[in-house]
């Protein structure tokens, strides 16, 4: 196998129950590799936030990443005489500091974690404590170290880098090390380049392409080419689907996300997670249509739409945490028939200041009651009480994920993609969405067009 997969602490629990030695999905729990004469050992560490964030996973048990990096890096060291150990992690940004802090010296340490699960190009120096991923060095603003799209360089004792999403960024890590006269080895600096945006930097433009994997995406987007290029709709407003934007505040995206959603339903409200948006980019006006691939970017999952029956307690517990300190991770809500003010300032749990109901733009707002109830859209995701919304689990379902729309299917229907196996039937619930979110149609090509803003629906104080 040449690219095995590595996972160090998660192990299989037995149909007894019992916690099995052998780590999930037939991974491998080390791999080592010769490099330049050094033998460096590779570790996988998986977040300890799986379980709230994954559907459907087997039963499982995962080890504490700091612990069991420790314990592995000195086993590599002591029994399978690696000179470095590099730790593969798909964690949130403050577990890899815990752990790269936990394990920075001797025997046990671990050189360099590589890590996932943020969407963000970033790097961490030995004894840096900057949790947010979306700051790329602690103690400098990314605008005074980006330009065109590259990182300025740096050296010294890295210790965390990641390497941003969907290939546009990009990580050259280089370690310097040599050989100490006793044997053992050393590093002597860690060189590092990155790119938040390859495809900005002036270096993109001289790289020759690859034949062999252009003849493999030739052949693969002549398979499924014709029915993901077929033309859809206008937009006349770039859509924001940027990570570091719709996970922290209100994008015009969202919001007709959410609109379409609660109109399909002629629901009270809808709650649309942001994690479940995936294009991570600025969808531009273009004078071509957007096209089926488009939509598939922003919602590829295919995600249930249910419907619940939600009292103004849960949803006012349930927006605390969409503005939680977790909620870059993909839980911060967009949202239509809602009027939310909060404050970043205040204590966790407490950031929610006001929060109304908006039946249309013509009737004023309605503070929410707590002991009322109110009929509310959201994935089955968030209704199952995935990325801590708890609150959701045992509430009344009126249309489940068996019964459901989905996302994707949703927003190809609205916009008149007619495929076999697509149509739920439902043709006045897709009335009302697209009269949600439809502003008229294209004088070339009749297709429909969309022009969302941002409406000031979640308003911060501070």
């Amino acid at each position: 196998m040449h690219f095995p997969w590595v996972l160090s602490n998660v192990t299989r629990v037995t149909e007894d129950g019992d916690v099995s030695s052998e780590p999930l999905a037939c991974g491998e729990r080390y791999i080592i590799r010769t490099v330049q004469g050094y033998k460096v050992g590779f570790i996988g560490l998986a977040g300890t936030d799986w379980p709230s964030n994954c559907q459907d996973l087997p039963p499982l048990y995962i080890k504490d990443p700091a612990m069991v990096a420790q314990e592995l890096a000195k086993y590599l060291r002591l029994n399978e005489g690696c000179d470095f150990v590099i730790a593969i992690s798909h964690s949130r940004l403050a577990e890899d500091i815990r752990i790269a802090n936990n394990a920075a010296h001797g025997i046990a340490k671990v050189d360099l974690i590589l890590g996932g699960h943020d969407h963000e190009v970033l790097h961490r120096f030995h004894g840096d404590t900057e949790e947010s991923s979306e700051i790329i060095q602690q103690g400098t603003r990314n605008e005074d170290i980006v330009s065109n799209g590259v990182v300025d360089q740096v050296a010294g004792d890295i210790r965390i880098v990641k390497s941003g999403t969907n290939w546009r960024g990009l990580s050259i890590v280089r370690l310097i090390a040599r050989r100490l006269p006793d044997g053992r080895a050393a590093i002597e600096t860690v060189k590092l380049k990155q790119y938040v945006d390859i495809a900005q930097s002036s270096e993109c433009s001289s790289l020759s392409v690859c034949p062999r994997i252009r003849k493999m995406a030739a052949e693969i987007q002549q398979r499924v080419g014709s029915e993901v290029q077929k033309p859809l709709v206008h937009t006349m407003s770039p859509l924001d689907g940027r990570c570091s934007v719709i996970r922290s505040s209100e994008t015009n995206l969202g919001n007709m996300l959410a609109d379409a959603y609660r109109a399909y339903y002629g629901a009270d409200i809808a709650l649309v997670n942001s994690g479940s948006i995936r294009c991570d980019r600025s969808i531009e006006p273009l004078s071509s249509p957007l096209r089926v691939k488009d939509i598939i970017e922003i919602c590829p999952f295919e995600n249930p739409v249910v419907v619940k029956r939600v009292s103004g307690h849960a949803l006012h517990e349930a927006l605390e945490n969409s503005v939680s300190d977790l909620h870059v991770d993909g839980r911060f809500m967009q949202c239509s028939g809602l009027h939310v003010v909060a404050d970043w300032q205040q204590q966790e749990g407490h950031r929610i200041l006001q929060l109304s109901l908006v039946q249309s733009s013509f009737a004023p707002p309605k503070q929410i009651i707590p002991s009322q109830i109110y009929t509310v859209v959201m994935s089955s995701f968030i209704a199952a009480g995935f990325d801590g919304y708890t609150c959701f689990q045992s509430l009344e379902t009126l249309v489940d994920k068996e019964t459901a729309v989905t996302d994707t299917g949703l927003l190809l229907q609205i916009f008149g993609y007619d495929k076999e196996g697509l149509n739920d039937g439902n043709t006045t619930g897709i009335d009302r969405a697209r009269r949600a979110i439809v502003c008229g149609r294209h004088g070339l090509d009749s297709l429909p067009i969309v022009s969302p803003t941002v409406e000031a629906r979640i308003r911060f104080v501070t």
